[in-house]
């Protein structure tokens, strides 16, 4: 019942490589996301991705495969986002926050999702999982966002705390809170937003000692969002390159930069005897510390670069007819 396979009628997209028992992979296969059936909708994620992957991507949104196994993460954070929608959603939602000491007059006057008409001079109003959308040329950017109370934007981000202590997403979130504030300006009205990060990975043992570390497993940070003037002119650049690079070669498209790819860092691996290369004597995180090792020994040995490994493309739709890609493959740089 297990084993790997095909499914076996046309509207079948997924793979099942890793033996995955029936019970998770109907989970794993279940999406009930709202996709648009309008060749020309860019969602606010999408939108910034690379446009070498966007467009690459769009090329073979109905003739790809995706192994189940890959879509963990994503259906992780969709059952953490449908879990704090029902609990909003829940009858017993006023008892809930009663019994977490929030006011009374403050439950009563929640109202979820209210539409103008609803609204009362004490009306506390929520809104969750609304999409809006505004035309830009032929094509649609719309953006659904998870959550605004007071008018401030949240966004729930199911994560490995790497991207909290390094901040490697900040950009990303930032433009992204952004263009839902484009969307959304009547609802999130303020110019700061809130992402709520949910770690998968947390450790008390670290987060005692380490500093740096995020002190509990679910941490708030506050973003300051780009202005609606600043947000509109970024969408319509990258609509314009979208546009431009629709029917062209893959030649012809501007490569995915480092940012773009999630490169780490590279490694100067200093080899003492620059005959015996089986292990390095020490490896740096900068040329500079490996050459002054180096120089200490006599400058006798050799100094190698490592270039850094790429993550991004193993998560790319267009993985499969990038040339880009097959290059990091052959480099060894691109692990598939």
């Amino acid at each position: 019942m297990c084993s790997a396979h095909f499914y076996e009628e046309k509207t079948y997209m997924f793979t099942n490589t890793s033996n995955l028992p029936m019970s998770v992979a109907a989970w794993l296969a279940h999406d009930d996301y709202d996709h648009s059936s309008d060749p020309y909708n860019v969602s606010a994620t999408t939108l910034l991705k690379p446009i070498k992957s966007i467009v690459l991507g769009s090329r073979l949104v109905n003739h790809s495969l995706t192994d189940i196994a890959d879509l963990i993460p994503s259906r992780m954070g969709t059952a953490v986002h449908t879990a704090i929608e029902n609990a909003w959603l829940s009858s017993n939602l006023k008892e809930h926050l009663l019994s977490l000491r929030y006011s009374a007059k403050l439950v009563e006057n929640i109202v979820i999702n209210p539409t103008a008409d609803q609204l009362t001079e004490d009306s506390v109003p929520i809104y969750m999982e609304l999409r809006g959308s505004k035309k830009v040329g032929k094509y649609t950017v719309s953006g659904k966002f998870d959550f605004v109370s007071g008018g401030v934007l949240e966004d729930f981000k199911t994560t490995g705390t790497y991207s909290y202590v390094n901040q490697s997403n900040a950009k990303k979130y930032i433009q992204q809170g952004s263009i839902y504030k484009w969307l959304h300006s009547d609802i999130i009205t303020e110019d700061y937003m809130y992402i709520q990060y949910i770690f998968t990975d947390w450790s008390a043992a670290k987060a005692r000692s380490d500093k740096n570390y995020p002190p509990m497993r679910i941490v708030p940070y506050r973003y300051v969002l780009d202005s609606v003037q600043v947000t509109e002119a970024f969408v319509r650049e990258r609509i314009n390159l979208i546009d431009m690079y629709e029917n062209s070669p893959e030649s012809d498209m501007p490569d995915c930069t480092p940012a773009d790819l999630w490169e780490r860092d590279p490694v100067f691996k200093y080899y003492k005897n620059p005959n015996s290369r089986a292990r390095s004597t020490k490896n740096f995180t900068t040329y500079y510390e490996a050459n002054d090792r180096l120089v200490q020994d006599g400058s006798v040995g050799i100094v190698v670069e490592v270039k850094g490994e790429i993550k991004f493309c193993s998560y790319c739709p267009a993985l499969d007819i990038c040339q880009q890609a097959k290059g990091y493959i052959e480099q060894g740089r691109l692990i598939i």
